[in-house]
This record gives structure tokens, sequence and C-alpha cells, in this order.
């Protein structure tokens, strides 16, 4: 071999050597890359979940929300509809007397009716401690045992909360 050749030999071996360093660069770049692909891809998955997470988050303040503020419209009227049940009281009572008084009795029911106000049912009906409030017993050999016999107050329930407890006389067997 001649000089020449054995320079075009080293220059060809040089050239392999060459390409050989720069695919193993660009394999080691493509690794690099991909790791990186790889945790990129974590990190949004993750910033993914946390974003599904804050948002049904978010939908359940809306609705809960929403929520109370049918709860609180629902018993806005409370305060003012217990500060007027001595009047009903008082009305029912001069109604048994006259007439007018019996009307006007009638139509502030109506009104509060319309507002959610029920009257809880007492007299005859078996005693219940989250609607009645016991005053004292009645003793008797034909009473049965924990029916109300007198109802001294009425009670009233709004929008199925009690605001005021009947007052009762509940029946004992003696």
């Amino acid at each position: 071999m001649t000089n020449e050749e054995d320079i075009g030999s080293i220059e060809v071996l040089e050239d392999k050597s060459v390409l050989k360093s720069e695919e193993q660069t660009t394999e080691s770049e493509l690794e690099d890359l991909q790791k990186q692909l790889e945790e990129s891809q974590k990190v949004a998955e993750e910033r993914f979940d946390l974003l599904q997470r804050c948002r049904a988050d978010l939908e359940n303040v809306f609705k809960r929300t929403a929520k109370e503020k049918e709860e609180y419209a629902k018993y806005a009227s409370e305060k003012l509809i217990c500060k007027l049940l001595p009047i009903l009281d008082s009305l029912e009572q001069a109604s048994n007397h006259d007439k007018g008084c019996k009307v006007l009795y009638q139509q502030l029911l109506d009104i509060l009716d319309s507002e959610g106000l029920v009257t809880i049912e007492a007299l005859g009906k078996k005693f219940d401690p989250y609607i009645h409030e016991a005053l004292f017993q009645i003793e008797s050999e034909n009473m049965d045992e924990d029916i109300i016999v007198q109802e001294i107050q009425k009670g009233y329930m709004l929008n199925s909360k009690v605001i005021r407890f009947s007052k009762v006389a509940v029946g004992k067997r003696g």
C-alpha cells in the first residue's frame, strides 16, 4: 500500500468513527428526549388530574351554595311567622265568640299556609316527642297509653320544620 492509500484508509476509518460517535450522540440525545417527553407527559397528566379535581370541587361549591340559598329562602319568613303565632292564637280564641274574628283568623291562617305553615295535628294522635311537648299526663282506665287527650297550645311546622311544638296532655292508664 502506498501512503496515499494509507491516508485514504485512515480518512475512511475516521469518517466511520465520526459517524459512529454521531450515531451514539443521536441515540443518547433521543433517549434524553424520550425521558424528557415521558416526564412532561407525567407532569401533564398530574396537572390534568388536578384540574379535573378542582373543577369537581368548584361544581360542588356551586351546588352547595345553591342548596344553602334555597334553604335560606325556604325559612326566611320563619322569624316573622313565629312573631305572628301569638296573634294567630288570640284570633283563634276570639273566633269562637265572634264571627268577624273568625274571618280574620281564617284569612291570617290562609296567608300563613301559603308561606308553608302547617298546623300540627295532636288531639287523638300518638305522642311524638319530635313534634309534641307533654306538659302533663291524665290518668284514666279507659284511655290508651301515650295518646294525646288534650291540646293546650297548637304546634306549627314551617316547610317540614317544627317552629313551635304542640303543648299537650297525654293519656296514661291508671
